[in-house]
């Protein structure tokens, strides 16, 4: 049968549109990621350092979801054996070879090496899928260990479809008369906030929850436990204490989620702690719940809103406090109660925790529309 048509001013019919469409939709969610190998950086930084890029490199691509980061270990394997470091200086068609075997559409290589009182970065990106172009070159100081975060999101931005890096908003506290009042007169409603029994905290690794109990030594690696210390004039402070491995710092991290605080709607709230690290960067959470039926006659708590603290790092063993405000809030469902999530990641070592402290501070000064209030992705509290 032939269907006739006005060719003069042709119009596909609306269902062919729409299967066509549904077909690009459905190859372009099968087809596979384009692979990136970031090769181990040369140069006279620290290894940790080194490493500490490339994970954060990695990483980050693997968030941003376009591509697929090769893993750190393949890429060891790769390099095993050859006669010098893979450089800044080291030539496309020698990267190509070791690439080779890992199907990699896009390399990234090069070295960081000190300079100054910070760290240079130099780094070479080549693109496979264009061969009539040269790698491109980027080159980045690290004057901070916090700036390596910035630094890599410069890097990746250099890639095909990678879109620009954006960060949650993160308002500054608006400390008044009235709220500093408010602050002096309300209660802490985070139960056991100082550590000074066991308990109203879980520790939160991978799938394992756990509640936190009282140590008479400080943690193993990746466990938490309430510990007795001493403060530098010589009285015994208890405090939460967490010790994270490498594999756990680079991997999962590791979390202490408090119990749930019933907060009042339309209200401002202020975070505050202290707490000292000999390495392990902080991003701590304040996450916000509702109950919804869970289909068996009860409820369960749903996260539908969360406030991430501005990350923090090491503090060289030293206390520092944290303060940061808070209007839990949703598009359309009330925010019931909310939990602090203690979580540290990226780097091995030693962190406590004292203090941790919630309280209502005066009405909300904020009401908006955006990702901080929308309804997250569902994904295992930590």
């Amino acid at each position: 049968m032939i269907n006739h048509c006005n060719y003069a001013n042709p119009r596909p019919l609306p269902w062919l549109l729409m299967l066509l469409f549904t077909s690009i939709t459905l190859a372009a969610d099968d087809a596979p990621k384009s692979k990136v190998a970031i090769f181990p950086l040369a140069g006279d930084a620290p290894v940790d350092l080194r490493e500490r890029v490339g994970f954060s490199l990695r990483s980050k691509l693997d968030r941003e979801a376009t591509y697929e980061a090769v893993s750190g270990i393949e890429m060891t394997e790769a390099v095993e054996g050859i006669d010098s470091p893979v450089s800044f200086a080291t030539p496309v068609d020698a990267v190509d070879d070791l690439s080779k075997p890992l199907a990699a559409d896009v390399v990234i290589w090069g070295e960081l090496s000190k300079k100054d009182a910070g760290h240079a970065l130099a780094v070479k990106v080549f693109d496979f899928r264009a061969l009539d172009t040269l790698p491109f070159e980027i080159r980045q100081q690290i004057d901070q260990p916090t700036d390596v975060r910035f630094v890599s999101e410069r890097v990746l931005e250099h890639l095909a479809d990678v879109k620009r890096f954006e960060h949650p908003t993160e308002e500054a506290v608006t400390d008044d008369a009235a709220s500093a009042a408010l602050w002096a007169a309300n209660p802490n409603l985070v139960v056991n906030g100082g550590f000074d029994e066991a308990g109203h905290w879980e520790r939160i690794f991978k799938a394992e929850r756990h509640p936190v109990r009282l140590g008479s030594a400080l943690p193993d690696y990746d466990k938490i436990v309430i510990y007795t210390m001493t403060e530098a004039d010589g009285t015994p402070n208890k405090v939460l204490a967490m010790q994270l491995s490498r594999a756990t710092a680079e991997g999962p991290g590791l979390a202490a989620l408090s119990e749930p605080i019933a907060i009042q709607p339309d209200t401002r709230y202020r975070l505050q702690f202290r707490y000292r690290s000999g390495g392990p960067k902080l991003h701590i959470f304040v996450k916000g719940y509702t109950n919804v039926p869970d289909g068996k006659g009860g409820t369960i708590e749903r996260e539908i809103y969360r406030r991430q603290v501005p990350p923090t790092g090491g503090t060289d063993r030293q206390w520092v406090t944290i303060i940061d405000d808070l209007n839990p809030q949703h598009v359309n469902r009330p925010v019931q109660h909310l939990r602090v999530s203690l979580y540290t990641y990226l780097h091995p070592g030693l962190v406590m925790f004292d203090d941790v402290m919630l309280k209502a501070v005066g009405g909300q000064t904020r009401k908006a529309v955006d990702a901080a209030i929308d309804l997250p992705a569902t994904r295992p509290v930590r």
